[in-house]
Parts: C-alpha cells; sequence; structure tokens
C-alpha cells in the first residue's frame, strides 16, 4: 500500500494538466496549450504566459511539491491552470 507522500509523486497523466476554478477542474492536454510572453501593467519585463481555450494565464508560481501546489490554488481567487515542467508543476493565473 502507497502511503499519500507517494501518491503524490506518481499522478496519473490526466491529473497533470488542469484548468481550475473555485468550484471545478477540467482537465486539459498539452496540445490545448500555446506558451508566449505578455506584458503585465505592474512588471517592467514580459512574464512567462500560456494561452488555452481563448483566454491568457500568466506565470504565477512553480514548485516541485504537489502539496504545495494544491494548498496554494485552493487560496486563489482567479481561474489558473496547472502544467507540468521539469521540476515540477507551474501554475498560471487568468490574466484576460
Amino acid at each position: 500500500m502507497k502511503d499519500n507522500k507517494d501518491e503524490n509523486n506518481t499522478l496519473d497523466e490526466d491529473e497533470l494538466f488542469r484548468l481550475g476554478g473555485k468550484k471545478s477542474n477540467f482537465v486539459i492536454t498539452p496540445a490545448e496549450v500555446r506558451y508566449h510572453h505578455i506584458k503585465v501593467e505592474d512588471l517592467d519585463k514580459p512574464v512567462a504566459a500560456i494561452a488555452y481555450n481563448g483566454l491568457t494565464y500568466s506565470l504565477f508560481r512553480t514548485s516541485f511539491d504537489w502539496t504545495e501546489v494544491e494548498k496554494i490554488t485552493s487560496r486563489l481567487s482567479a481561474a489558473y491552470v496547472i502544467t507540468v515542467i521539469k521540476k515540477g508543476w507551474a501554475i498560471w493565473v487568468f490574466e484576460y
């Protein structure tokens, strides 16, 4: 029997890409995401962003710990997308 820590490190592929909001999670696939950069009003340099389903999300935070990702996203009031990166996960928040 696996403990929770082991399960967090071996999530199924369908768990690795999510569009999140306060009340729902939807599975998205890498082919549906387009990576680019955007200018955010309060920042001098462009930030990494993704486009999904006609909407744009900016990079909010990255983490190698799935438990931390769940904790962070549970506190977000905006819609978000979680994608897999080489060293864990990236959290992207809705911009426009």
